[in-house]
């Protein structure tokens, strides 16, 4: 276990030095002068010395190499840098706002639990059955619906038009996590429904069946239990892409999270803040499927050293 371990933690630090390079260039290569857009918020057309003493106080003028090696350490010591609208410290707006973004992952993984859940079991105890059908076709076809759609038939029939929750704002989680969770449940309602049903045929399953265990107790006693790897490793995957789509949800309900914030960033061509908020969920994601991957291999010595 102790040699997995290493492995895993060496694998780890090659993919987050590769994914710091990846996060720096796609930020700093992009279209567009910081220092400009700037100044030109300001009012007025900006001159060039303006721009250019503007980028010698941001660091700008650097070569490629060196900023990002002076970010990279910077970012080891926790300081993510300054705003350029503000020069407010990065760290401390991320901060405040992460709760609000994980608050919101979290609503939106039990709601994606939840009902795919609710809708697997009764399928494969009930396979035929009219309403288990009707129900996962359901829950399948929400899924395929865009979020931001989702968000919006919510707000027009829940929020605006029978008037039960808040349309958005930090008071309700609600309808943010319903719009974030139904394209979760989606994926892992097929996944866990196809999984119950092929460890319904696993030998010991038929044996505890052929000897009366009644049919909705051998599901949940044995075949979820065989089916929970592959269930948690979807899950993992579940949730990060919920941390990834919050920022159109977080938007499109004023949720304060770490979403609305890169949205303004991104406006604003605010490169800091952008390059954290792409770094903090890229590194939340891979320490996601990390801390899950070496869960996995505690629980099945199969799948130590590579094996499956």
């Amino acid at each position: 276990m102790i040699a997995v371990l290493l492995r895993r933690l060496a694998e780890l630090l090659l993919v987050l030095l590769a994914l710091s390079v990846l996060v720096f260039l796609l930020t700093s290569l992009a279209p567009g002068d910081p220092a400009e857009e700037i100044l030109r918020r300001g009012g007025g057309q900006p001159t060039a010395a303006a721009v250019a003493a503007l980028r010698a106080e941001l660091g700008l003028d650097e070569p490629l190499f060196s900023r990002y090696l002076r970010w990279v350490l910077d970012v080891l010591g926790g300081d993510l840098g300054r705003s350029y609208v503000d020069r407010s410290p990065v760290a401390a707006e991320i901060a405040a706002r992460l709760p609000a973004t994980l608050l919101l992952a979290v609503a939106a993984a039990a709601v994606s639990a939840g009902l795919a859940l609710l809708v697997a079991l009764p399928a494969v105890v009930r396979p035929r059955a009219l309403d288990s059908r009707i129900l996962a076709l359901v829950t399948v076809a929400a899924g395929g619906v865009p979020p931001y759609i989702v968000g919006i038939l919510l707000i027009s029939v829940v929020a605006v038009g029978l008037r039960l929750l808040p349309t958005g704002g930090p008071d309700s989680v609600v309808l943010p996590a319903l719009t974030l969770g139904l394209a979760g449940a989606a994926t892992l309602l097929r996944l866990l429904r196809a999984d119950l049903a092929r460890a319904l045929r696993r030998p010991f399953v038929r044996l505890a069946a052929a000897k009366g265990l009644r049919r909705r107790r051998t599901i949940v006693v044995h075949a979820l239990r065989v089916a929970a790897p592959n269930a948690v490793t979807a899950m993992s995957l579940v949730v990060a892409e919920l941390l990834a789509g919050a920022v159109v949800v977080e938007t499109l309900f004023a949720w304060p999270g770490v979403g609305q914030l890169a949205v303004a960033a991104i406006r604003q061509r605010d490169v800091p803040v952008v390059q954290a908020y792409v770094l903090v969920v890229a590194v939340a994601t891979v320490l996601l499927l990390a801390v899950t991957e070496l869960c996995l291999s505690a629980l099945d010595p199969r799948l130590r050293g590579g094996e499956r």
